[in-house]
């Protein structure tokens, strides 16, 4: 039955174009992330004699069918699903789908009921006008950001959490609010409300009334949803609403959804994977022992980026914004270098105006909210590819003779000190930290994103400046720094454990 389901479900998101599918944020779900999915179920924690089952956003039923069947082999006797779906058109495929369960439990003499409601489950908010709660709900909830000022879903979840992150947040959230206590919760959706600004709010809600009890991670992007092409970065993860306290995490691995069944799970100590040294609540996920050992040993380190007097901002020129500014003529007096994503390598900063993508920037009306202050800096890209080997690459920016000004583009953040400016040493030493190894794998635990987070950055555990002066002098006498040099360097200086 399941795989009927995906075959109807990829045939009607075929029929559909692209932009229909992003307005509902409408991805269905493979079956073989459908039943994994309900393999997470605890039929032991329930009652056998009635679960209450909730599909906030049922699509053609793949997950409600591979749930309750999945109960039914496990010995549950009633099973009472209601389920909301947005989609008219689907509601006929998704009767029919239910009543082939229903089938199926009454060919074992035990009962399966279900209630369809053809309405936005965000905007009816059940979890307020029900006094129904529920035991079980196993969900892929839509995926889109809508605007905060114009949306009909804006501020709807604002009682349970602050900010407007993207609809699959308040589906989320409103789906744990309308569970019974130790209702367990199977979700699949973006990595990105693991860490970052605009999820901080919904982190703490789930953090705050749930135990966070599995994370599975995919390490490759492709084929997740089947029936389209998206690269978001997706994890699936199991809640038990509740307030009591618990000591471990458990991780998932898989490569893509074929070896689901091969998963390879560890636990982790729970203060390793959720971040509490500070007012973030980050998730953190270690693929590997390897990446465990990153996390384990990034929380010996004695301070943090912003506590040793550091800040990172994101360059402020945007350059479809600023074309007038932007020049390919770098002999003016009064225009002065834009320092774009290919001139930052690891041995320095490279801008000579020789390079094809060389750019300057012509200091004309309204200049200067543009650009910043011609000072020695550390620029760190923003923006990698999934499959690059290093997500973090830093260069060291020395100020240029005679300008008061210099241009940093938006796809770099730029480094510097909140109290004083950087010396040669200082700025060479945090290069070479954020070109190690270490810190790249250490970002990587922290985010799923390719892009470099400024908010990330701030709040990741780094040596004492003193030990990153000592990096930069001893790095000083290497007139060519190589990734494999970064590495002796870092071990030599910080410490022999990373």
């Amino acid at each position: 039955m399941i795989t009927e389901i995906r075959s109807k479900q990829k045939k009607y998101s075929e029929s559909k174009s692209i932009e229909d599918k992003k307005i509902l944020g409408q991805y269905f779900t493979d079956s073989p992330i459908a039943e994994f999915m309900s393999s997470l179920i605890d039929v032991k924690s329930l009652n056998p004699n009635r679960v209450r089952l909730l599909d906030c956003g049922a699509g053609h039923g793949i997950l409600t069918a591979s749930s309750a069947i999945f109960l039914l082999k496990n010995g549950v006797n009633r099973v009472e699903a209601t389920l909301y779906e947005l989609d008219e058109k689907l509601i006929y495929n998704l009767v029919n789908v239910l009543d082939k369960v229903k089938a199926l439990f009454s060919k074992e003499n035990k009962i399966f009921i279900y209630t369809i409601i053809n309405d936005d489950f965000v905007t009816l908010r059940p979890d307020l006008i029900s006094q129904l709660q529920f035991d079980v709900s196993v969900i892929n909830p839509p995926y889109f950001k809508y605007s905060v000022k114009e949306s009909i879903y804006s501020k709807k979840t604002s009682d349970l959490f602050k900010g407007d992150p993207n609809i699959y947040a308040s589906f989320i959230a409103i789906t744990l609010s309308a569970m019974a206590d130790q209702g367990q919760v199977v979700v699949i959706s973006p990595r990105s409300f693991l860490n970052g600004l605009y999820f901080k709010g919904f982190r703490k809600y789930l953090l705050t009334n749930s135990k966070l009890e599995l994370i599975h991670i995919f390490k490759s992007r492709k084929d997740v949803f089947v029936d389209s092409d998206i690269l978001q970065e997706n994890i699936i993860i199991k809640m038990v609403k509740t307030l009591d306290e618990y000591s471990e995490i458990k991780v998932s691995t898989s490569n893509g959804i074929l070896d689901l069944e091969k998963s390879k799970i560890t636990a982790y100590p729970k203060k390793i994977i959720i971040d509490t040294s500070n007012t973030e609540d980050i998730i953190r996920i270690p693929e590997s022992k390897k990446d465990y050992d990153v996390l384990e040993n990034a929380e010996d380190f004695s301070s943090t980026f912003s506590n040793e007097g550091y800040f990172i901002s994101t360059g402020p020129v945007v350059e479809h914004r600023t074309i007038m500014h932007l020049t390919s003529d770098h002999n003016n007096k009064d225009h002065v270098p834009l320092i774009k994503a290919h001139n930052v390598l690891i041995n320095g900063i490279v801008w000579d105006g020789n390079h094809k993508k060389d750019l300057s920037f012509k200091l004309i009306s309204n200049y200067d909210k543009h650009l910043v202050a011609n000072n020695r800096y550390v620029l760190l890209k923003r923006f990698t590819s999934k499959d690059e080997r290093r997500r973090l690459v830093a260069g060291v920016y020395h100020p240029i003779i005679n300008l008061k000004h210099v241009g940093i583009t938006n796809k770099l953040n730029y480094i510097g000190r909140k109290d004083s400016l950087l010396s040669k040493d200082e700025a060479l030493g945090l290069a070479v930290l954020f070109n190690s190894e270490f810190m790249d794998n250490y970002y990587r635990c922290i985010s799923g994103n390719t892009q470099v987070n400024a908010t990330d950055i701030r709040i990741m555990k780094i040596p004492t400046r003193e030990q990153i002066i000592l990096l930069g002098k001893y790095a000083a006498n290497f007139p060519v720094l190589e990734y494999k040099t970064i590495e002796l360097i870092i071990k030599k200086h910080i410490n022999d454990r990373i």
